[in-house]
Order: C-alpha cells, then structure tokens, then sequence
C-alpha cells in the first residue's frame, strides 16, 4: 500500500466523525423491542427495502423492529437462532434468499475455494481443517458451506431445517422468499401461513 493509499479503518474513522456530526443522539434505536427477523446473505446487493425494512433517516433514527441475520446464502446460523427466538422473542422468520447468491458459486467453484485455502493457509493448518470437514474433502466442503445449485431448492430445505432443529416451537411461523437482484421482485416460495 503507498503512503497516499487511504487504509479503510482510518475510512471507517472518517466516516464515523461525519456520520456522529449528522445525527441526533436522541433519535439513534436504543431500545430493545420483539419483532420479527429476518435470515438474508451477507452480500450488499440484497436491498431490504425490497421487503419493507426502511434505510435509517439521515439523523439516525430508525423505524424499524425488525432483527436482520446476515450470513453467507442466507442460511440458517443456530446460536442466531437460539437467542433471538428464546430471548429476542421472535415467532416469525423470514428467510430471504437471492438470485446470484455466492453459495450457488461456491458450489459450482468449490475448488478455486479450496485452492485458494492451500495458498492461504500454513500447510498445517489446511490439514487440520481438511481432517475437520473430512472425505471427499470437496464435496464435504460444500455440505459445510450449504452451498446450493438452485435459490428456490435451497430456500425449502433450509425452512425444513430449521424446522428440525430440537429447539425450535411448533408455533414459530416460517417463511422462505426469493429476491432477484436484477429485478427487485420477491418471490414467496414458502408461505409460513399455509
């Protein structure tokens, strides 16, 4: 990195003194309130305004209750789960998943992934994690990762999986969509009131 290269924690600092000069103490969400949540990827490109969950105001207040779970391909994280049903109190989930999703990639280039783990990882360490995940190391990756061929199939088996974690009450409702980036559309694939 050149000396003139802006680092991006001395951006972040930047950002925050701009963003602490913009807004109103008094307006920031500090309380905690139930409500719903919502599992979605990691990756900036799925917009949440597509499903009702406004940006926050330019002063920093925030009107909405509802919890967000990023993770890679929207896929279920347990501890998430545990706490935010037993002590956040959710009773319904949305588990919103996108089209180009970097788990249907991860899928299909599982071994640029492991390659790049052999070139980043001492060799020791790579060995240890492959004895870990176990044989086919590959395809047992894939299982690790959850990673999926088809959006739509991975948004049903992913509900059935949570479904089937021993922690999770019969009475939690449980909705799978689809969001296509190309488009914004959202396309319901499990309807948790049916």
């Amino acid at each position: 990195m050149s000396a003139h290269q802006t680092r991006w924690l001395d951006q972040i600092k930047t950002a925050n003194s701009a963003y602490q000069a913009r807004i109103v103490p008094g307006k920031l969400p500090v309380e905690r309130a139930p409500g719903p949540a919502v599992i979605t990827c990691m990756d900036p490109r799925v917009n949440l305004e597509a499903i009702g969950i406004p940006a926050f105001a330019g002063d920093g207040a925030g009107a909405s209750p509802v919890r967000i779970i990023r993770t890679l391909g929207a896929m279920a994280d347990s501890r998430s789960l545990l706490a935010g049903i037993f002590l956040a109190g959710f009773r319904e989930i949305v588990l919103l998943v996108h089209t180009d999703c970097g788990c249907r990639l991860a899928y299909a280039r599982i071994d640029v992934i492991v390659e790049n783990m052999q070139n980043r990882l001492s060799p020791a360490a790579f060995q240890a994690f492959r004895a870990d995940i176990g044989e086919p190391f590959a395809e047992k990756l894939r299982t690790y990762l959850k990673a999926f061929q088809d959006p739509r199939a991975a948004v049903e088996r992913e509900i059935d999986s949570i479904r089937r974690l021993p922690f999770v009450p019969d009475d939690l409702i449980l909705h799978g969509l689809l969001y296509e980036l190309e488009t914004g559309r959202v396309e319901v694939v499990v309807n948790g009131y049916e």
